[in-house]
């Protein structure tokens, strides 16, 4: 067993392909299918399976599932930026942000690292010349620990650094929000940092240039204290510009 699918059958979302077969930790032969698969909750038409702990929020099943579709339908990149991450991710116009850059948005509105880590290999198939991650703010919000988040952001770079040698990961820092998510967000990066440098990623603070009175997010780039309007977009670009560009930055 690979150690890829080591680790993936740790974090509980091991898929194998349907004519494949494989050994489980513990020795015992594995099937793809839902009862092989830990965490997830597979349908038919599913081209990932659904995480469990999304499944009876129907908006957010339905869009994953279709947003899941959307990138298996994808040519790989073979080089390239691929921004992965949730809504705030999802809501970029990466390719219009970064003319002359060839990008692709694997951001989806209400996804988790758990997400991530069911649907990491679509990222890795894309073959990415660097990839920009941006996640946790929803985890946070479902009342996740930071401990537990950088715990599966951990294993989901450690799944992209053996699969995909040589591609430089940014993980940029959780933005800011509504106060009372301040001293989790800040610790939540300081693990998130942690976790990048033992995956030879590299981490990049963007919380600072949008935190205002200490512990929100500035009201001039957002309407509603956690997604971005065009003005944060706007103040995004230039600090992830380098990065972006020539994978060098940090």
């Amino acid at each position: 067993m690979t150690r890829i699918a080591m680790l993936a059958v740790m974090a509980g979302v091991l898929t194998v392909p349907a004519h494949a077969h494989g050994v489980l930790a513990d020795g015992r032969e594995a099937l793809a299918s839902a009862s092989s698969t830990t965490g997830v909750s597979q349908s038919t038409g599913d081209v990932v399976p659904i995480p469990e702990a999304y499944v009876g929020t129907e908006w957010l099943t339905n869009h994953y599932r279709a947003r899941t579709r959307v990138f298996s339908a994808y040519a790989p990149l073979n080089g390239g930026v691929a921004f992965v991450g949730d809504s705030i991710t999802e809501g970029g116009d990466w390719t219009t942000l970064f003319p002359g850059v060839e990008t692709r948005n694997y951001g989806i509105s209400g996804d988790r690292a758990e997400g991530l880590l069911v649907r990491y290999r679509q990222v890795i198939d894309a073959k990415p010349g660097r990839i920009m991650l941006l996640i946790g703010t929803n985890d946070l919000a479902n009342g996740q620990t930071p401990e537990a988040i950088a715990g599966r952001v951990d294993q989901l770079l450690s799944l992209w650094a053996e699969a995909l040698p040589g591609t430089p990961v940014v993980v940029q820092s959780v933005l800011p929000r509504q106060p009372e998510f301040d001293a989790r967000i800040r610790d939540l990066n300081g693990r998130l940092n942690a976790a990048a440098g033992r995956n030879g990623a590299v981490f990049l603070d963007i919380h600072s240039a949008f935190v205002v009175d200490g512990d929100r997010l500035d009201p001039a780039v957002t309407g509603d204290d956690l997604h971005l309007t065009p003005a944060g977009y706007a103040r995004w670009v230039p600090l992830i510009d380098t990065c972006v560009r020539s994978g060098a930055c940090g």
